[in-house]
């Protein structure tokens, strides 16, 4: 995971100030990514779980997705809670065609997902640091794929977002990794997201946006970095990293994984 990081924090010069990834666009690293070939039907899953394991009702997959959803000690040390701590399962985010961030109810196709939310207090010269962990599992591989997919599209659609009253993402973009590119040796798929990040309550001006997602067959886990007046983008990036590296592996001991 830190060496596609490596990758895209090289071809991201510029990001942290609302200027433009360098290297290969967003639609065509969407074109290349194993979440663009849904129009085939060729998603596909590396990851060999024991289906035994696979939960298949709600209230099971509920009861995954909380036990491998990062919380403040997934990040490293200084890291607290964050209220609310915790999401309501029944929530699901949505982009609406205005570019703004509502809660709709949960989609059929997934079974749980589960949001924890924690912080690094400012210290010093450093602002907080902001982060939130998401773990979602979908009925199939397919409906995972598709995630992955809409979420690359979302970035290109919408490269300015509203995530709430006073909170906005600018100048967003998004880069796809198949396992086996770009150093994703990990996962099925893999995409990170950067932009610039406005929040008065964090201080005037823009800080950093990171957002990073992972597929491991029908599961994705997502991990978003924001703030941190003071911190380079690399330090973000090995916090993110750290955090989603940590649910690749709570997730393939829970479904009994193999490659």
């Amino acid at each position: 995971m830190l060496a596609v990081c490596g990758l895209l924090l090289a071809g991201c010069s510029g990001v942290g100030d609302g200027g433009h990834r360098a290297g290969p666009s967003a639609s065509s690293a969407a074109a290349s990514s194993p979440a663009a070939q849904r129009e085939t039907g060729a998603a596909t899953a590396r990851l060999t779980v024991d289906p035994a394991r696979v939960p298949t009702t709600p209230a099971a997959a509920l009861d995954l997705v909380r036990a491998v959803t990062a919380g403040p000690d997934g990040y490293g040390p200084g890291y607290v809670k964050r209220p609310p701590y915790q999401s309501d399962p029944a929530d699901w985010p949505v982009l609406g065609a205005d570019c703004v961030w509502r809660q709709e109810s949960l989609p059929d196709d997934v079974l749980a997902t589960f949001t924890r939310y924690s912080r690094l207090p400012a210290a010093g010269a450093k602002g907080e640091v902001r982060t939130a962990a998401t773990v979602t599992l979908h009925r199939t591989v397919a409906q995972a794929d598709w995630e992955m997919a809409e979420t690359l599209e979302e970035a290109l659609r919408c490269p300015d977002q509203q995530l709430r009253t006073t909170e906005r993402i600018i100048g967003l973009n998004s880069m796809g990794s198949g396992y086996g590119t770009n150093g994703n040796t990990s996962a099925d798929d893999y995409l990170i997201e950067m932009g610039t990040y406005d929040n008065p309550a964090l201080g005037k001006g823009s800080t950093y946006y990171i957002w990073n997602q992972v597929r491991l067959g029908p599961v994705t886990i997502a991990v978003v970095v924001e703030g941190g007046k003071g911190f380079d983008q690399s330090d973000l990036l090995t916090v993110q990293a750290r955090a989603v590296a940590g649910m690749e592996t709570k997730v393939r001991s829970e479904l009994g994984a193999q490659k």
